[in-house]
């Protein structure tokens, strides 16, 4: 094992994904320091710095050191603060997302050949789906300002778990079933599990011990790489409408009016969107470097052809 992380940590772009993710981890827990809330009581992803009706973005400046954006929100302070959720919203989805394909996968491996046509055929029939398509369905379903008694339970459901959620993840696991499945039905053929059968191994002991645990370094290296393109996505979502969940989709959303500025000079309003656009390359970076990092040290033949 010590010989695995120091072959993982030798190699430099490892570190650098691992020193990137690092920062962002460091910046959300200390977001209070390092940009303090008007009300430390009660933080706000947001904080207005001038006059809130004053539609126009102000430059960098003492009060705003990144500028601000439409409504005089300060950039600074909500890309600070919008790590948090950003760390969130990359976790939460890249965990279930591949925690459900994992488990369908899984069971499609170690059952019969046909409960593992019918789950392969599903997962085919949820890769024709759109996600986007799926995002516009939830968000037409979730209720608007209607009273207690007009809200369906689904409905009621859908308000407290954000539909954006719930769409990358029912539309995501499929990459993670079939990558677990395959696995899963190489595996099974080999030496070692038919060896555990003849020794009279059982069905479970065969997953847990043998078969899960050699099919997942492959997933893994999966959800390093998802975490931060779950977030570009969302972030896309959010600069054309369809998604509110973290603060840097929101920064770019509001950014969308200024991109080309008034003159036509897109670099004229630059604070509004360059900045947010390279803490998302930044994030992004960081979990793909970690992700061939991974990748590497699960398999060392990838990492002694770099050699």
């Amino acid at each position: 094992m010590s010989r695995r992380l120091k072959r993982w940590l030798a190699n430099g772009q490892t570190l650098a994904g691992a020193i990137i993710v690092a920062g962002f981890l460091i910046v959300a827990l200390a977001a209070p320091l390092l940009a303090p809330p008007a009300d430390p009581g009660n933080p706000a992803p947001y904080q207005v710095v001038g006059k809130p009706y004053d539609k126009v973005p102000k430059p960098p400046s003492p009060a705003a050191p990144l500028g601000t954006e439409t409504g005089q929100i300060d950039v600074y302070y909500s890309l600070v603060w919008g790590t948090r959720s950003a760390l969130r919203f990359g976790l939460i989805v890249t965990v279930c997302t591949a925690g459900f394909g994992i488990v369908v996968g899984a069971v499609g491996g170690v059952a019969g050949r046909r409960t593992n046509d019918v789950l392969m055929r599903l997962t085919d029939a949820f890769l024709m789906f759109p996600i986007i398509a799926g995002l516009w369905l939830f968000n037409s379903l979730v209720p608007g300002p209607l009273t207690e008694g007009e809200i369906t339970p689904f409905q009621r459901m859908l308000a407290l778990l954000d539909p954006v959620i719930i769409t990358f993840v029912l539309f995501s696991w499929m990459a993670y079933a079939r990558l677990i499945n395959a696995n899963m039905l190489r595996l099974r053929e080999s030496e070692y599990v038919e060896a555990a059968r003849v020794l009279g191994a059982g069905q479970g002991r065969i997953l847990t011990r043998h078969l899960l645990p050699n099919a997942l370094p492959p997933a893994v290296v999966l959800m390093a790489r998802d975490v931060g393109a779950f977030l570009v996505l969302e972030t896309a979502f959010a600069f054309i409408g369809l998604s509110k969940v973290t603060e840097w989709g929101m920064l770019l959303r509001l950014s969308r009016p200024w991109v080309i500025g008034g003159s036509g000079n897109p670099l004229r309003y630059w604070w509004t969107y360059l900045p947010v656009c390279l803490a998302l390359i930044l994030f992004a970076l960081g979990w793909n470097l970690l992700g061939d990092g991974l990748n590497d040290a699960m398999n060392p033949r990838r990492a002694a052809r770099k050699r």
